[in-house]
Order: structure tokens, then sequence, then C-alpha cells
């Protein structure tokens, strides 16, 4: 989704205040645990879904590993996930030489070292 159409979607959804607090816990402005953070993820999965959206996360809410990427885990340098609570997005400066932008936080991605 693009900056604007996921607020739209929680408004249909009945679930804009749910998404404030999501969005204000990634942004930082709220400090809020990891496991409340995913507990609210999952009811705004379910707000989604009962409105007609599908599943707007993943089950999962690390980041998994790669294959053949047992036992160590490589170091690259990405651009990363500037919210509070990352997520698992890299992106690579190939792709794109600026930092791109989060659309959940507003904030541009940050370049630096990434584990695999």
């Amino acid at each position: 989704m693009s900056a604007g159409d996921l607020e739209e979607a929680a408004r249909e959804a009945n679930a804009t205040e749910l998404l404030g607090a999501v969005l204000a816990a990634l942004r930082g402005d709220e400090p809020m645990a990891r496991s409340v953070l995913e507990r609210r993820l999952d009811t705004l999965d379910d707000r989604m879904a009962t409105a007609g959206f599908g599943i707007v996360t993943r089950a999962a809410k690390g980041m998994p590993t790669l294959p053949g990427n047992s036992p160590g885990r490589p170091v690259v340098h990405r651009w990363t996930c500037p919210a509070a609570h990352p997520c698992e997005r890299l992106a690579s400066s190939e792709l794109y030489p600026e930092a791109p932008v989060c659309a959940m936080t507003g904030r541009a991605f940050v370049y630096g070292r990434a584990r695999l």
C-alpha cells in the first residue's frame, strides 16, 4: 500500500484508532513492547480481513532465515527500516541510490550493516 492507502482502509475497517497506535509505536512516538505491538498487528489483520481487505501483515513478525545461511548469518550493507520496531525490509543501494521513504513512518531508510 502506498502512503494514505492504509489509513483509508483502516477507516473503512473501523480500525483508525488501532492503526494510529501501531503507527505511533513504529515511529517511536509511543513506547510499546514488541509483544503488544504484535498483538495489535494481529488485531489489525483481523479487522482488515473482516472488512474484506485481507491480511496486511505477515504471520512471522521476524526476519526469516534464508536458505544457505546456516550456521552463520552474513552481514551486508543495505537501507534498513527506520521504525522504532523495524520490519525486516531491506533495500539495496544499487536499486535505491537515495534512501527510500518508509510509508509507515514517513522517515527515510537508514543505510548500514544488516544481518541476513
